[in-house]
């Protein structure tokens, strides 16, 4: 059986700005090690928005489930990038 999680959140701020960004974690094994990547766009703001591809940690158990820690950049876009530093939403939903 496979899973996924979801995320939101906002960017650090750069350039005067940040950009929102959100959606759903690759599929990974349930019940085993394993970490999720995550891929997508941040939200157009200030002129354009940035490509990002992020691993996730390993699974941290919390009650009732499991969440993953998210920690990585995005590419540049307009001679800047923004950090991403987050955590998943819980599995089991």
């Amino acid at each position: 059986m496979y899973h996924t999680h979801f995320y939101s959140g906002m960017t650090s701020i750069n350039d005067g700005h940040s950009h929102d960004y959100k959606g759903e974690t690759s599929p990974a094994p349930t019940g085993v090690p394993h970490v999720h990547h995550i891929a997508g766009y941040t939200a157009y703001e200030d002129g354009h928005r940035h490509y990002y591809i992020i691993e996730t940690s390993p699974a941290y158990q919390v009650p009732g489930g499991h969440i993953h820690y998210i920690s990585g950049i995005t590419y540049i876009s307009e001679e800047h990038y923004h950090s991403i530093s987050d955590t998943t939403s819980k599995y089991p939903y």
